[in-house]
């Protein structure tokens, strides 16, 4: 029996080295998911064993583990509201809301 051809190149990736990796582009910065202009707070979620990786503070979702340029770190302040309500800072005022809430009675 021969070797199967394989169709698409396989690149292996050593988990602790791109942990680290993501570590040193995201400490001390915000990221951004794709191309979106929402500058979010960095948390670090469980991924392998012991390892971390980079996530939205806020739990915004996105796909990927951030190899394939999906998260972005930038050095840009905070402006997702939520990121900035978890913060316990006021909301910027540059991110407009989506549709008005009713007001509480």
């Amino acid at each position: 029996m021969s070797e199967p051809i394989p169709l698409f190149p396989v690149t292996r990736v050593d988990p602790t080295r791109f942990a680290d990796a993501q570590h040193r582009l995201f400490t001390g910065m915000r990221l951004r998911i794709g191309r979106s202009g929402v500058a979010h707070r960095v948390a670090w979620v469980p991924w392998l064993d012991e390892l971390t990786l980079p996530a939205p503070a806020c739990h915004q979702g996105w796909s990927g583990l951030g190899a394939a340029g999906e998260i972005a770190p930038v050095d840009l302040p905070v402006t997702c509201r939520k990121c900035l309500r978890l913060g316990g800072e006021p909301d910027d005022p540059a991110q407009h809301t989506l549709f008005a809430l009713p007001e509480p009675s």
